[in-house]
């Protein structure tokens, strides 16, 4: 075979690795949620939810604040943001195959903990504890207070089937900050306060099914998706109550 003919089929075969290595690379996701304004530089419009967007798309973020929740069965959930310098999209790994929680509050400072920041509010919002280390009963409870029209609520948290529960009636009420206190016969009071991110129920309904149809897997590892999902772009939940909401809410 003639050198020139040898070089030929080499710059042949390099250039069919790289097309073929580019095709790999572009992946279609569908987009789950949006956070400020993320823009297609092709058409000018808006990325918005429901919509499918291309790995090597070209996209504009109005802000370094601007980001997206994309999703495929492949990469599972991803991270759609600017790069550090804006200098185009990044795609990075959500972190859905975490556990959201390695084990169960056993103590009255670990559930303070857990209610403080920010906390998603759907309505059907619980926190499973460890029954046997930390007692809920007549004398050492949990309660919330929060303003309503100028006066003062004050309500024990239920327990029950070991999981300690937000009331409904905070999804009407819609205060604006929330305490949380732990009281106990010996006169004993700790208190946390967190900001409560009110849950709109047919727009997380719509991610949720787009999240269920686009990953593979089982229930669980879904719920688990979601959870870390709505962690990241709205506040803490539970397995729980994801768990709950979904079978009450999602067809």
């Amino acid at each position: 075979m003639k050198p020139l003919m040898k070089i030929s089929l080499v710059a042949a075969s390099l250039l069919a690795i790289t097309l073929s290595s580019s095709a790999q690379q572009n992946e279609s996701f569908k987009v789950v949620k949006v956070q400020g304004e993320i823009h297609r530089v092709k058409t000018g419009n808006i990325l918005s939810i429901g919509e499918n967007v291309q790995s090597n798309e070209n996209l504009s973020f109005k802000d370094n604040y601007s980001r997206a929740m994309v999703v495929n069965n492949k990469k599972g959930c991803m991270i759609l943001s600017a790069n550090s310098n804006n200098g185009g999209p990044q795609f990075l790994p959500a972190p859905n195959n975490m556990s959201v929680r390695t084990s169960l509050p056993a103590q009255p400072s670990e559930v303070l903990d857990f209610y403080y920041g920010y906390v998603a509010i759907t309505g059907a919002d619980s926190l499973k504890i460890d029954g046997d280390k930390l007692t809920i009963d007549a004398d050492s409870y949990f309660t919330i207070n929060y303003e309503k029209n100028g006066k003062s609520v004050n309500e024990k948290m239920a327990w029950n089937n070991g999981k300690l529960s937000l009331p409904s009636v905070l999804m009407s009420d819609k205060p604006e900050k929330i305490e949380i206190c732990y009281n106990n016969e010996f006169g004993l009071k700790k208190k946390s306060e967190f900001k409560p991110i009110y849950v709109d129920s047919r727009t997380l309904r719509e991610e949720i099914r787009l999240i269920f149809d686009a990953l593979q897997g089982d229930k669980a590892s879904k719920i688990t998706a979601t959870v870390s999902f709505i962690n990241d772009f709205y506040g803490k939940t539970t397995p729980e109550t994801v768990e709950s909401w979904i079978d009450n809410n999602v067809k």
